[in-house]
């Protein structure tokens, strides 16, 4: 299966369009990597980010990595942080397994993206599942 020449496969299209039974199809039957990268670094987790089913199967079923950044330091939590997902965000918290305050290159967190686009659900998520250190006050947001 040969990529676009933005270096996305047909599993990243499955996943932006959230199309979860081709998903599946995809890793299934072809066993195409889950953590093959497109030409900015970005997995097929980064283009989930949208859709909450595929994003609890690459992480519940296929273990994909909710940290690994693209070659701009992005998270799929920026990722998901940049749109407003506010389900998606929520469960990405909930597993415990990524940092909230993580940076990107520009040395922005999701929480500062989301406040910059004042996505006032999101923050409130943030809020809810921040165990900041009094170093970075969430409440500063």
């Amino acid at each position: 299966m040969t990529p676009d020449k933005y270096g996305n496969t047909i599993l990243h299209v499955a996943a932006s369009e959230g199309s979860l039974d081709v998903i599946k199809y995809l890793i299934n039957t072809h066993h195409c990597n889950l953590m093959t990268t497109n030409n900015s670094g970005e997995t097929v987790l980064h283009h989930a980010v949208e859709h909450i089913d595929a994003v609890k199967y690459l992480i519940n079923e296929c273990n994909c990595d909710i940290m690994t950044p693209d070659k701009d330091g992005w998270t799929p939590l920026h990722f998901a942080a940049g749109v407003s997902t506010a389900e998606v965000i929520e469960y990405f918290l909930s597993t415990g397994n990524c940092d909230p305050l993580a940076k990107n290159n520009e040395g922005r967190t999701p929480l500062q993206l989301a406040k910059g686009r004042r996505y006032n659900t999101v923050i409130h998520i943030f809020k809810k599942f921040g165990d900041i250190k009094i170093s970075h006050p969430i409440d500063s947001y």
